[in-house]
């Protein structure tokens, strides 16, 4: 099937909102430990243009081993690539054991949800919202966009409520302020069942994007390049030869007001790092 968003343009997009590079795809992989027992690590951000669900739900349908172990560290990524996965996984002949090593935010928490035992170390987090999307369109075109929104909010709060000890009232409550949750909170709430002792990964994801993100937990900022840098300084109005030479030689220009260079560079930066001014 071709989804009409899944395009270059808009893999460039999505790639620039999750501040990670298309050339070096880290999406999942998969290992066999045993005749028994196997592994799923996802570790980065879930579905298109980083990698498509069919492909880990293709491998899980020829995967026989008794237990399977997902490792979860993602700040989510697309809804119906997530919920692809939640579905094979809770209807998968193996015991399925999820755990949160970092992270599971937004869609990712499905899969997190998946297991029939979730695990999660104790410095771990879980994060539940409303699903939003990025939409252009007249009057009409957003009004259906919202609509679709809704349903899959249904189902979101339904998948959350079906797996935890939490109500759905609660469930929309949560989703709507941005819930993020610790390992006890969670477990607290019937989400996880059992917390690890011991350290996981750090979470390495841009997390800006997100109005709630503990400031402790955002991970390591994207690294902004010269490239970046220079087409947000060409936004501002100012030529490109003129932004490469405040970038290679900032403060050296003795051509320039310096004070200028260094409040262009500065609010370029935040820009594109999502800060407000």
């Amino acid at each position: 099937m071709k989804l009409a968003y899944r395009n270059k343009k808009n893999a460039r997009a999505i790639s620039a909102f999750w501040g990670k590079s298309l050339d070096k795809p880290d999406w999942y992989s998969i290992k066999s430990l045993s005749e028994d027992e196997a592994e799923i690590l996802i570790y980065g951000v879930i579905g298109f243009p980083f990698n498509d669900a069919g492909e880990i739900v293709r491998t899980l349908a020829e995967m026989n081993q008794k237990t399977i172990l997902i490792r979860i560290n993602s700040p989510g990524g697309d809804v119906f690539d997530s919920v692809a996965i939640f579905n094979v996984l809770q209807s998968h002949k193996s015991k399925i054991i999820t755990r949160i090593e970092s992270l599971a935010a937004s869609s990712a928490s499905f899969i997190a949800l998946a297991g029939k035992e979730v695990q999660a170390y104790k410095n771990a987090m879980m994060m539940i919202h409303n699903p939003w999307v990025f939409a252009i369109g007249d009057q009409n075109d957003l009004r259906d966009i919202a609509d679709v929104l809704e349903k899959i909010s249904g189902n979101m709060v339904d998948i959350y409520s079906d797996n935890s000890s939490v109500g759905k009232k609660e469930i929309k409550e949560m989703m709507k302020a941005e819930t993020w949750m610790t390992a006890k909170e969670a477990k607290e709430k019937g989400f996880i069942d059992t917390i690890l002792d011991g350290k996981g990964a750090k979470a390495q994801f841009d997390l800006s994007m997100f109005a709630n993100a503990p400031e402790d937990f955002r991970g390591e900022e994207h690294e902004i390049t010269e490239r970046e840098l220079e087409k947000e300084l060409q936004k501002m109005g100012i030529s490109q030869s003129r932004a490469k030479r405040m970038i290679s030689i900032g403060k050296d220009d003795e051509e320039n007001n310096i004070n200028e260079i260094a409040a262009q560079l500065k609010k370029a930066t935040s820009i594109l790092r999502g800060e407000k001014n």
